[in-house]
Formats: structure tokens, sequence, C-alpha cells
């Protein structure tokens, strides 16, 4: 009776140790914040093939409230460049939340099946080892229920795991796929491959797309579900904006752990820093207070390559700079470098690389031997070009000279042609000056009087003569009488001028009249001669 109420008791605790365990695990499965943007080998494997360097990341996560059995993880990811369509990752991970411990060590293996550059579809595995422990500062073996959990679970498990992933990238576009754990071994007992199982989803997955706003902010936004069988779907909608790529700021909700903020800072060209905060479920256990999680984040060169990759890359700038069309010219030990130039752009298999590499370097001095023809062709063709253009430019030279003379005959022609037009022309306002004064009318008359005839007849034959020139005809009157009557009888005056002129043959487009009655007096119309002068009609050449 007493070994079967034992064996009771110990199924009790044992069902009430998985019990917490369970709930425990609910945190401790949902994947690291910095997962989703920064370091993304810890989950999916499948994605390294997508990034050109090497990364390392360093990633700790805390509730820093005093909680007893608070969840605690450390994780550090590593992960290598593209080599021929794959790429490697390995991973040591901790977890500490109630009375167990877990570090898990892992390697991935990332592999496209097709696409290009970082655009693609390809798959990925991970080998995961996950050694666990009981929490020597929680676990009191002189506690009867402890002392039981000892008994039951041991001191130590260990469990081997493979995870499965698949990841496609399509210009901004991005979706990752994981189902954890498909494979759970324990290496010790089975208790721990609980633990291990519960630790991770059955499957986690995402999608992203980047938006660029402008030359420096782009905004990534992140829709995610994980599923559990004794959870059920959990999803996560998070957002990342960056500004030139140096700093960050991330927004979000994901269940069960509530509203999540974060911080990035690019404090080194490759070194970026991250944190982000959980502000966690009130109503959770384990979960009620808030998550801090901290990131590092080292980009490393790839020394070897890089090395080898612009030791080459000289050799061909030299190749080609020179002119060196001749590969027999070319140590030995420089066709080497320049071999592994080719092949650092090269992908697919070492074979085909290869090939290629040594054909890229036998088309170089083909091109190089082709572009020293079509140079020297250049030069040939540049020096008869030359020969053209210096006889054109004596040819031209001549013309010049003969047209400066030509220029220089027209220019004394156009000369002796303005002085006899401007003696003309002053001949002719001299003329005009004596018609203007000798031109004169009855009293309050239009009609001209014989003394005026001979004047405007000298007027009328130089602009026969000068058929360029045109006339303006001005009437004015003095002040006497009605103002609207002067006008009128200067417009008589003036078209009457305009008349005789063309009744001598001067053609009527040649003349203008206009009368102008009192305006513009010339003398003082208070007096008998001033009057006498203001009734006139004024000649002007128009130009």
């Amino acid at each position: 009776m007493h070994k079967q109420m034992k064996n009771f008791r110990n199924k009790f605790i044992l069902v009430f140790t998985m019990a917490l365990m369970a709930i425990g695990a609910k945190a401790q499965q949902v994947p690291l914040f910095n997962q989703y943007y920064y370091s993304g080998s810890l989950a999916y494997p499948s994605g390294t093939v997508f990034q050109e360097n090497r990364y390392v990341s360093f990633v700790y996560r805390d509730q820093f409230g005093g909680l007893v059995g608070s969840p605690k993880n450390f994780a550090l990811a590593y992960s290598t460049a593209v080599k021929n369509k794959t790429a490697f990752s390995g991973n040591i991970t901790t977890a500490d939340i109630g009375f167990t411990s877990q570090v898990k060590i892992s390697g991935g293996i990332g592999y496209k099946l097709f696409g290009e550059g970082k655009e693609g579809l390809s798959i990925g595995a991970q080998l995961g080892l996950s050694l666990f422990s009981l929490n020597k500062d929680r676990v009191n073996p002189e506690n009867p229920v402890d002392n039981v959990l000892l008994d039951i679970l041991g001191q130590n498990g260990s469990v081997l795991s493979v995870d499965l992933s698949a990841s496609y990238r399509k210009g901004k576009f991005g979706v990752d796929v994981a189902i954890p754990t498909i494979i759970n071994e324990s290496l010790s007992d089975d208790a721990y491959t609980h633990i291990n199982d519960d630790n991770a989803p059955d499957f986690i997955g995402g999608v992203r797309y980047l938006f660029d706003i402008n030359p420096d902010i782009n905004f990534t936004p992140y829709g995610g579900v994980r599923i559990r069988e004794t959870i059920g779907a959990e999803l996560d909608i998070i957002g990342e904006m960056s500004f030139r790529d140096k700093f960050r700021a991330t927004l979000g909700y994901r269940d069960n752990f509530g509203v999540s903020i974060g911080l990035g800072v690019q404090i080194f060209p490759k070194i970026l820093f991250t944190y982000n905060y959980d502000f966690g479920q009130k109503d959770t256990p384990f979960l009620a207070d808030g998550f801090n999680e901290f990131g590092l984040h080292l980009k490393l060169d790839t020394k070897v390559k890089e090395d080898c990759a612009l030791a080459g890359e000289e050799v061909v700038n030299t190749i080609i700079d020179q002119g060196i069309y001749d590969e027999n010219l070319v140590k030995l030990e420089d066709r080497e470098k320049a071999l592994c130039y080719f092949r650092g752009l090269e992908e697919g298999k070492r074979k085909e690389i290869n090939l290629n590499a040594e054909a890229a370097y036998q088309a170089l001095f083909a091109k190089v031997k082709s572009d020293e023809l079509a140079k020297l062709e250049k030069e040939r063709l540049a020096k008869l070009q030359a020969e053209q253009q210096e006889q054109e430019r004596l040819k031209r030279e001549r013309e010049a000279i003969e047209i400066e003379r030509l220029r220089l005959q027209e220019i004394e022609r156009l000369a002796r042609e303005e002085t006899k037009r401007k003696e003309a022309e002053a001949q002719i306002a001299k003329v005009l000056i004596m018609a203007t004064e000798e031109i004169s009318f009855g009293s309050g008359s239009s009609n001209l009087t014989e003394s005026s005839l001979t004047s405007l007849d000298k007027v009328a034959a130089l602009f026969r003569e000068n058929n360029n020139l045109k006339l303006a005809i001005r009437g004015y009157t003095d002040n006497s009488g009605n103002a609207d009557s002067n006008l009128q009888l200067s417009k008589e005056r003036a078209d009457s001028v305009k008349e005789y002129l063309i009744s001598k043959g001067v053609t009527e487009n040649r003349i203008s009249a206009e009368g102008f009655g009192i305006a513009n007096p010339r003398a003082d119309n208070s007096t008998k001669e001033g009057r006498a002068k203001n009734r006139r009609v004024e000649l002007a050449i128009v130009k």
C-alpha cells in the first residue's frame, strides 16, 4: 500500500512538473525578436544563402524582474557567406526557465534550388544537440519534492533534433517557413525529449516586404504565424523603419508577448546594436513582466576570398592596362590569381566554376588583342582625320582671308553709300525746312497759295529720286477761333499738301498726314507775327 502511494505521489509530481514545463515553454518557444530581422539563421538556415558576408550575432533576453523561474535566453549565431549556392550556419543557444536549463548546439546548411544573387528558392536543415540540466539554484536535493524530481528526470539529459526550413526571395519580397524538431530523439531520458519538443513550435513562418519610402528611409513590415499543437496559432505583426541603414525602429505585436518596441543603431560600419522590449501579457504566468532583449550583430569579411579576389583583380587590370594579349607573358602565379578572381564571379558546381573561370581568362586575352587592334585602327583613323582636318583648316583659313577682304570692300562701299545717304538726307532736310517756312494758305482756308508750290515741287522731286524715304506731314493753326474747327482745318491743310505731292508723282503709301490744331505752338499766339508762324505745315522724314 505504501509502495502504491509512493508511486502515485511520484506520478502526480511528474504530471505537475510536466504541466509547469508546458506553461514555461509557452514563453520559451517564442523566437527571439532578433530572428525576425537581424539573425534569421537561428530559425531559418535556408535564408543564409541570400547573404553575401559572414555574420556573428549575440542576443541576450531577460526580464530583470526578479521573478523566480522567469525565462532567460542567450544566443550566439554564426553564418557563412554563400559558396556555390550553399551556406552554413552554427548556433549556440541557452534557455534558463523554471527548474531546467538548456544548452543547444546546432549546425545548419542552406542550399539554393534556383535563382541568382539575392533571389530564388532555398531549403535548409539544422541538426541540433540539446543538453539539459536541473537548475541548481532552484532545485534543492534536500527538498522531498525536488528530490523526487531528481529521481524522475536525473541531473542531466540530452536530445538530438533536426529542423527543416525553406526560404523564397523575389526582389523586395521574402517568405520563410520552418518545421522545428521534425526529428526529436532523446539520447538519455524521454522527459527531456518532451521539454525539448515543448520549447519549439510545430511550425513557424513569416512574410516580409521592403518599401522604399525615399532614398533615406525604408519600411519592412512582417507578418508571421507560430503553431503549436498544445496552444494553437499565434500571430506576429511587426514593422521596422530604417533611416540610411544606420538607425532603426521597430513596433509590433506578438501573441502572448504583447506590444513590442525596439531601436537599432549602427554603432560601427560593421556592428549593429539592437534593443527590443516586449511588454508581456499580464494574465499569463512567466509573461506578466516585460522582456528586455539585446542584440549585437557583426558583419565579418571573408578575408581569404577578398585577398584572392583583390590580387586577381589587380592582375586582370594590369593585363588590360598594359595591353598584354599573349598569355605566355603572364607569370604562373599571376595566372592563378586571375583565375581566382574569375572563380569568385561564378556560381554553381566547382568543376563548372573552374571551366567558366578558365574560359573567362582566355576570353580576357582575346578581348585585349581585339581592343589593341581596335586601338591601332582608331589611331590610324585619328591620324588620317587629323590630316584631313589640317587640310580643311588651311582651306578655311584661305576662305576666311578672302571673306575678310570682301567684307572690308563691302564696308568701304557701305561707308561711301552712307556718306552719300547722309548728304542726301541733309539736303532733303534743308529742302523740307525751307518748304515748311514757305508753305502758306489763305486765311481760314486749306487751299495752297501759289508761293507754296515751288518749294513743294522741290520736295516732290527729291522724294521721287529717293524711293526709300517716307514723309510725315503735320498741320497746325494759331489759337484764333474754335479749337475743334482749328483741328479740322489743320487736318485739311495737311491733306492738301499730301494731295499736291501725290499729284507730283510721290506714291501715297510713303506719305502720312495729320492735323494737330493749336497744339505745339512755336511762337507767341498773342502777336500777329506769332500767330502767323503757328499757322504752318511741318514736313519731316520718317525712318
